[in-house]
């Protein structure tokens, strides 16, 4: 839901921005229609909620710098927004958009950051505990169904046993590989363990 509040968010915004720069009357009064204004209310609201929300469920290990970054970038555009557009002042409207679209950028580049287990090997001996030492919830959630940084909804995989351990042993995209680090026992632990979220 985020990631759509965001890109409508982005598209609103800019178009806006468009409006106010070439002095484009027609866009102009059409986003100063009263439903629009409630519209551009309704996605900035669930803009900065739904961000509040991951920020709040976010695992520690995920906070890094470009995440703090990515949250002053934000903050300092909102007001930049407010009397830019309000004002018709070009300077700080456009200095606004080029805030939230790096922003975006910084928030792409954090997504992809894999999150890697500190220690070199894994001593749990149950497959939840196997999960929980591989940092597997901060993407997938405690149920399975978190879908952080495009994890996949464990609850509803249709991936195969074969393919969730080739999964499990060689990662893909933010998803870090871990057949460096577990054993084979440890590997049919964790594969039965992520099986059970299917069940549930």
């Amino acid at each position: 839901m985020h990631k759509t509040a965001v890109i409508l968010f982005l598209a609103f915004y800019f178009l806006k921005w468009i409006a106010l720069t070439f002095n484009l009357e027609g866009m102009k009064t059409f986003f100063a229609k009263k439903s629009l204004r409630i519209f551009e209310m309704v996605i900035s609201t669930l803009f900065l909620a739904t961000g509040i929300y991951l920020m709040v469920n976010l695992a520690p290990e995920m906070r890094s710098n470009l995440l703090w970054i990515k949250i002053a970038l934000v903050l300092t555009s909102i007001p930049l927004a407010v009397v830019g557009f309000k004002r018709g002042n070009k300077i700080l409207a456009t200095l606004s958009v080029l805030l939230i679209v790096a922003s975006y950028g910084l928030a792409e580049m954090h997504k992809k950051r894999p999150i890697v287990n500190k220690e070199k090997t894994v001593t749990a001996t149950t497959g939840e505990d196997i999960y929980k030492a591989n940092n597997c919830a901060v993407c997938h959630g405690q149920d399975g169904k978190l879908m952080l940084n495009d994890a996949k909804d464990l609850t509803s995989s249709a991936l195969s046993r074969a393919d969730i351990e080739y999964q499990i042993l060689n990662g893909k995209n933010a998803m870090p590989g871990y057949k460096n680090t577990l054993t084979t026992e440890q590997l049919k632990l964790l594969t039965d363990y992520v099986e059970t979220f299917r069940k549930k």
